[in-house]
């Protein structure tokens, strides 16, 4: 484990963190329990569809390419803000770094990019899901993410295949032709997440409230940077582990309450690229 991925990993945990302490309300309280299953059973289906279908990482590769900025350009249509169009300025305006750039700038912006778009798929899974589904799915998720990185030796090569699916080059005027922007995964140097490993502090973002979003953050930083001394014996991390260690120790009676009912004051309670 060199500096250069530890490096790369501390900068995957530090977007866990900030999307963990994203200020994602939940205007109103869902009532879809069935929702607990859906973050497992999607982790399930890529990996499936990674492995058992030799057109599976370049169809997953361009939905990521085309559905991602899509996504993240939604997110403020989706929070209810009065003027969402300087989200789709912002957004068009990674997307052409993520594409142009091949450097770490680059590759930060499509982690932006992923990562709104993450934050964007917890509002709207939120406003249909009950609370303590969406806890209740944290912690299935994680559970089908152990058996899944380590109780078979599928996780690995799937992220292999998808992380080098290989996207078409396109030409416009003005810019040099690059392939599109790889958005299937976030990647920073030498260490890659999935989706789901950012969706999941995403989604524990929606069920907290004001006052546990900067302890969030801390929590999901410092479980993430920990979970991480395991690279020393396994090539390969369940990286949605540390947000439901993060999750329990964040767990309160105030969260129960609306989020402007309740207390400001702060109460007590990856996988490297290969």
């Amino acid at each position: 484990m060199g500096a250069g991925f530890v490096l790369s990993y501390a900068v995957l945990c530090l977007v866990q963190a900030a999307l963990a302490g994203a200020p994602v309300h939940r205007n109103r309280q869902g009532r879809f329990s069935g929702g607990a299953l859906l973050p497992a059973i999607a982790l399930g289906l890529g990996v499936g569809l990674l492995r058992l279908f030799a057109a599976g990482p370049i169809s997953l590769a361009l939905l990521a390419t085309i559905g991602a900025p899509v996504l993240a350009a939604s997110l403020g249509w989706v929070l209810g803000w009065r003027r969402s169009w300087p989200m789709l300025a912002t957004v068009a305006a990674l997307y052409l770094i993520a594409w142009q750039v091949h450097s770490p700038v680059g590759q930060a912006a499509g982690m932006a990019i992923i990562g709104l778009a993450c934050l964007a798929i917890a509002a709207a899974f939120a406003a249909i899901t009950p609370r303590r589904a969406i806890q209740t799915g944290l912690v299935l998720l994680a559970l089908v993410d152990v058996i899944l990185v380590w109780g078979t030796p599928q996780v690995g090569p799937a992220a292999v295949s998808l992380d080098r699916a290989s996207l078409p080059a396109l030409s416009l005027p003005f810019l040099a032709p690059h392939p599109l922007p790889a958005l299937q995964d976030a990647t920073f140097g030498s260490a890659l997440m999935g989706w789901l490993d950012l969706l999941a502090p995403a989604l524990l973002a929606t069920t907290l409230v004001l006052g546990q979003r900067t302890r969030a953050a801390i929590a999901v930083g410092v479980a993430a940077g920990a979970w991480g001394l395991l690279f020393v014996v396994t090539p390969v991390l369940p990286a949605t582990v540390p947000i439901v260690v993060a999750m329990v120790v964040l767990i309160s009676p105030a969260a129960d309450r609306p989020e402007h009912l309740a207390s400001t004051r702060p109460v007590h309670l990856a996988r490297p690229r290969i």
